[in-house]
């Protein structure tokens, strides 16, 4: 299995292919926004930030945006789309555990499904203290995972395709999952396709994941002194709240203690 840099070095260059950012934002924007005014936030971190899609349109919002990602490549990619839309926003290769800021935050963002890569509570804390670490007293965490305790009864192997075309070439990630019961872990590949005519060439990568339950992530956060956890069941709004047998998503919004 490969560390999540070099999953995330290898799905880079079709992230954006497989991302609907425009609905995606159009459904999540608003819930954000709602977060970040809620704590008059300016100064958001956007932590394992991927290509840079909510960092970007934060930014283009009008907040002063920070992404950082493991992913070397994912960076790269953000820096560059930064600089084509003539943004001046930054971004840095980084861990969460490991982030640093000359000024503190008003709030940290971790979104799409980052978290389950952290494969002990010790790990979690650890990350979720980083990110602590960079935001003000009173600054807004927003966590964004999928529903992990569902997942982990019903074991859903697959998850949609999506595709498009990248330098004129057809492209496919499909996104599948093994279950390893007893040992408290899920494989997770991604099997990326390109079309060379008139065939298809695949290579498939595969990390490990660690089911992220709501009672794990409560308590790492409360111990790594974050306080009054919100959980919804998506990032949208209306607000919905989280429903452990229904919700397709874990949302958590918390506090600097």
């Amino acid at each position: 299995m490969e560390n999540p840099t070099d999953f995330y070095d290898a799905l880079a260059p079709m992230f954006d292919v497989m991302t609907d950012w425009t609905a995606r934002l159009s459904a999540e924007g608003p819930f954000l926004k709602s977060v970040l005014d809620e704590v008059g936030a300016r100064r958001v971190l956007d932590a394992a930030c991927g290509s840079g899609g909510h960092a970007l349109w934060l930014a283009r919002e009008g907040y002063h945006v920070t992404g950082a990602d493991v992913s070397p490549v994912m960076i790269a990619l953000a820096r560059q789309k930064a600089a084509a839309a003539e943004l001046d926003e930054s971004f840095v290769v980084g861990d969460l555990a490991s982030l640093q800021a000359s000024t503190m935050y008003d709030a940290v963002l971790c979104l799409g499904n980052s978290l389950p890569h952290l494969l002990t509570q010790d790990d979690l804390v650890a990350a979720l203290r980083g990110m602590a670490g960079v935001l003000r007293p009173g600054g807004a965490l927003v966590l964004q995972n999928l529903n992990y305790d569902l997942r982990w009864q019903k074991q859903p192997r697959w998850f949609m395709a999506q595709g498009g075309v990248l330098d004129g070439q057809e492209v496919l990630v499909w996104r599948f999952a093994d279950y390893d019961v007893p040992a408290g872990r899920i494989a997770f590949h991604i099997a990326l396709f390109r079309k060379n005519v008139p065939n298809w060439q695949v290579e498939v990568h595969t990390t490990p994941h660690r089911p992220l339950f709501q009672a794990d992530l409560l308590a790492a956060l409360t111990e790594a002194g974050f306080s009054e956890p919100r959980a919804y069941g998506r990032m949208a709004q209306p607000d919905e709240a989280f429903d452990v047998n229904r919700s397709g998503d874990l949302v958590v919004v918390a506090k600097k203690g």
